[in-house]
């Protein structure tokens, strides 16, 4: 039987179109956040309150709110001040504040390559990224990684504004390929988290595990194939990709 060729693709941001190890970047991203808040919150305060929010979202089922409202429901009732004080800051420490972490990450030279032939092969594209952030952050990160939305046009950025459930959950992955209008044969998952990107594969998209050498193949979340976002290049070069099996 003849394999689908790949129409969409899902692209991750942290780690695998950006270098970006987010063990190193969270310490300093929330000592940055916290210190943003000084003013008006105690540390502890805050800090709880984000993780409650944080949780909030990871648990949200894709039938509901958006994240982003998930976000502020949990997060605002715990944080003691009114919303029109609070919010003001979080936008301008994602507008300002935020591009001082930029140095914590680096571009993976293909990254750009790889965008742009998916754009040229007329391949519908998706920032597949964890929507745990307001867009802002997001397309700071595309930025960095040399992938600005300003330059190439993608199909789909998530961010917690615009998606009401996050990575592994199946509504995650429904939604997106609905957006992109296409089954999930006909779409690859790319990602450096066996645990978030990979189980794409239980719902039949084709998986490229990013290996960052940050961790190792699952005996039981195997991906379809694997390697550097140069391998994940050369494999749409060559045509290869699109005969490649989700099993």
């Amino acid at each position: 039987m003849a394999q689908d060729r790949i129409r969409a693709v899902l692209l991750d941001l942290d780690d695998t179109l950006l270098i970006n190890d987010m063990e190193t970047f969270s310490p300093p991203y929330f000592r940055a956040l916290m210190t943003k808040m000084q003013g008006v919150c105690s540390p502890g305060t805050f800090l709880e309150a984000l993780n409650t929010g944080m949780r909030a979202m990871m648990q949200n089922d894709g039938r509901g709110p958006t994240n982003a409202e998930v976000f502020a429901r949990e997060f605002y009732s715990r944080i003691n001040r009114p919303r029109e004080e609070i919010e003001p800051l979080l936008e301008d420490f994602y507008l300002r504040d935020f591009e001082n972490l930029a140095h914590l990450t680096a571009p993976d030279p293909a990254a750009r390559d790889l965008v742009m032939l998916l754009q040229q092969e007329g391949i519908k594209m998706a920032i597949a990224t964890q929507p745990v952030f307001p867009s802002s952050a997001i397309l700071a990160r595309l930025r960095w990684a040399g992938v600005s939305a300003d330059e190439f046009q993608y199909d789909l950025i998530t961010s917690y504004e615009t998606m009401s459930a996050c990575k592994p959950r199946r509504a995650f992955f429904e939604s997106v390929l609905s957006r992109l209008g296409c089954r999930a044969p006909e779409a690859l998952m790319v990602g450096d988290s066996l645990e978030m990107d990979m189980p794409a594969r239980k719902m039949g998209l084709r998986t490229f595990w990013v290996d960052r050498g940050r961790g190792s193949q699952s005996d039981t979340m195997p991906a379809d194939a694997q390697g550097s976002l140069h391998d994940l290049l050369r494999l749409f070069q060559t045509g290869a990709l699109h005969v490649l099996t989700a099993r």
